[in-house]
């Protein structure tokens, strides 16, 4: 998941040579019934996982029922790690408005490749868990995260994703290139798993972007927690579709939607 490279740094006036620790970024295409293709950058870790994510975040499937196999290959190009998952899923609709077509998704754009944008709202539902969350527990969490990065303690480029219950106990943790892909790799692992989540904290080291926000909304937890600010689309996709979100960007803490879950409001 790293490697390492020379380089140079410039202190004092001078340079001298030094070994960096890199993120590993390597391709995943992801074949669907050996017709709908997707190119995937991501951290090769949980591979499974962020196959069953994604599938389920980009509405392929509805459950795991539907998928009947997931094969993972690994080949090397010029000692590249490339990987390749083909999967077989019974049909849907959705999987059919996509057949034939090339999908590329980067590490730092989830969303790309995409025909419409209402499209990415397709099948969502408004979150129905009536639970209830403290700040306390809220405030604690960076900290809980930090602790579970080691990717990112050696590399100092990967996005962490963690999955909490309402008291904060960790339940999973995933690191990724890509804020997305380490989203996607929680949600396969609560799909694998059967993890419920209607009592359930999704934290972000990124941003809360539209796309976030919607695959919290997706697999139904009622509360994200960024460690930055969100855009405007999130936080008005979280209005519509009942999801208490929040901030804790620079010391501070914001909550943008539903704030009755929270104790004491």
């Amino acid at each position: 998941m790293f490697k390492k490279a020379r380089s140079f740094i410039y202190q004092g006036g001078s340079f001298r040579s030094m070994e960096s620790t890199l993120i590993v970024e390597t391709p995943i295409e992801i074949i669907i019934n050996k017709e709908t293709n997707i190119l995937i950058m991501f951290s090769p870790d949980k591979i499974e996982e962020l196959v069953t994510g994604f599938l389920f975040t980009e509405g392929y499937i509805e459950s795991t029922s539907q998928i009947d196999s997931i094969e993972i290959i690994k080949d090397e190009l010029e000692d590249q790690p490339i990987f390749r998952a083909e999967v077989i899923i019974k049909s849907n609709e959705s999987l059919l408005d996509n057949r034939n077509r090339l999908r590329v998704s980067f590490s730092s754009c989830g969303i790309c490749g995409r025909e419409s944008y209402m499209a990415i709202r397709k099948g969502l539902r408004r979150i129905k868990s009536k639970h209830r969350f403290s700040m306390e527990t809220v405030m604690s969490l960076p900290e809980r995260l930090s602790e579970h990065q080691p990717l990112y303690e050696k590399t100092g480029a990967a996005h962490a994703g963690g999955l909490m219950d309402e008291k904060g106990r960790a339940v999973l943790f995933c690191e990724d290139i890509g804020r997305h892909n380490a989203i996607d790799k929680i949600i396969g692992s609560m799909l694998i798993k059967g993890i419920s989540p209607e009592d359930k904290i999704m934290l972000s080291s990124g941003r809360a972007s539209l796309e976030m926000v919607l695959k919290a909304i997706r697999i139904g937890i009622p509360l994200f927690v960024s460690i930055s600010r969100p855009t405007s689309q999130a936080v008005e996709a979280a209005k519509i579709f009942n999801l208490t979100l929040i901030d804790l960007a620079k010391g501070e803490n914001r909550i943008y939607s539903h704030a009755r879950r929270i104790k004491g409001f």
